[in-house]
């Protein structure tokens, strides 16, 4: 079968998505090898995911875990996805929705970790005034647009709202992606360049996505200075993730562009520009994801002690539990606590208390 840009018969035909023997026997050997490619990168992929949990995540503190898991776990999770969406086109719609929700919201998770190793939004304030650190409004990509406010003070109302813009992106993507695809199934909205509708939920969603990984470069370019000895290849890390991010979405951006103008081609009778298009984005994906897959095993490393250390005794006077006992004891004040360094079991020296014999082991 022959590509083609004529496709003017899937304009007039309700043509279904192609099954998964439609769909390699319409892209042939090209399907064969990114099939086969794909599969083999992904199985990777999750084998180093795996190895990553217990070899390196394992021994981070454990409220950072489950944070880390849901960080390291995009290359994997993309690449699951993609291999889905070019093996079973009909399944398409759910895992893209799936797949451009998960981007923002490992973002959101990557903040939530930053502020963690902080200490918090209160940790946060205390070391910004300690170090005077100023809250700058120039990044990308808003600062391309003018609003490159430099030097403003740190307050928890604006650490507050750059915060919220980390986390409206995931949570208005979602809604606004979920309200399209039901329009569009019930013939309310049509996926085209001429329809106004689809055009103002298309760049309400870019929209949302701009000023997410606005807030995510704001949050970052301020903390990079304090969490550089608390979170070793911290400003690495940031730049990884960002950039796995932004590619895949201005990826699927642009084919969505080309789409519009009749660029991308189809196979009569069986792909679509539509399904064409996420064959495309999902092979280019597969080759991403195994990519930063990769660079992620190794940024996301633990590469310092203070990463993995346990907290010490005398930190542990902090604990709850620990001020309880303290507590407990301060209540009856008549009670004695003694306590007796470790000796030798091997030498027992016999002592007299407040008339009470014993002997130390």
């Amino acid at each position: 079968m022959e590509y083609e840009y004529n496709c003017s018969y899937f304009q007039y035909n309700n043509i279904t998505p192609p099954n998964i023997g439609q769909q390699l026997q319409a892209l042939g050997k090209f399907a064969l090898g990114v099939g086969i490619a794909g599969t083999i990168s992904t199985i990777l992929l999750i084998t180093l995911f795996i190895v990553n949990v217990f070899t390196n995540i394992k021994k981070s503190p454990a409220r950072r875990r489950r944070l880390l898991c849901w960080i390291t776990s995009m290359p994997m999770v993309v690449s699951i996805l993609s291999l889905i969406i070019f093996l079973v086109p009909r399944a398409g719609d759910v895992c893209d929705i799936v797949k451009q929700i998960y981007l923002p919201f490992v973002l959101m998770h990557f903040v939530d970790l930053v502020l963690l190793i902080q200490g918090g939004e209160e940790g946060v304030l205390n070391d910004v005034v300690e170090v005077h650190a100023p809250l700058s409004l120039c990044h990308p990509p808003c600062c391309f647009f003018g609003i490159c406010l430099r030097h403003l003070t740190f307050t928890k109302i604006r650490l507050r709202i750059v915060k919220g813009l980390v986390y409206q992106a995931p949570v208005f993507q979602f809604v606004l992606i979920v309200i399209m695809n039901v329009l569009d199934h019930a013939e309310f909205l049509e996926k085209n360049k001429s329809d106004r509708l689809y055009q103002f939920f298309a760049a309400l969603n870019i929209l949302a996505f701009m000023f997410g990984i606005w807030g995510f470069n704001i949050l970052n370019g301020a903390l990079s200075q304090l969490l550089r000895t608390k979170w070793k290849r911290y400003i690495l890390r940031t730049k990884v993730l960002s950039a796995f991010v932004v590619i895949l979405k201005i990826q699927n951006f642009i084919l969505g562009i080309l789409i519009f103008y009749n660029v991308i081609p189809c196979i009569v009778p069986y792909v679509s520009p539509t399904i064409m298009r996420k064959t495309i984005d999902a092979a280019l994906s597969l080759l991403e994801a195994l990519i930063f897959g990769v660079l992620f095993y190794l940024v996301y490393q633990v590469s310092d002690i203070t990463e993995m250390k346990r907290p010490s005794k005398a930190g542990m006077l902090d604990t709850p539990s620990t001020q309880r006992r303290l507590l407990a004891s301060d209540a009856h004040p008549t009670a004695t606590v003694l306590v007796k360094e470790p000796t030798s079991q091997m030498n027992p020296t016999t002592n007299t208390y407040n008339g009470m014999t014993y002997t130390e082991c």
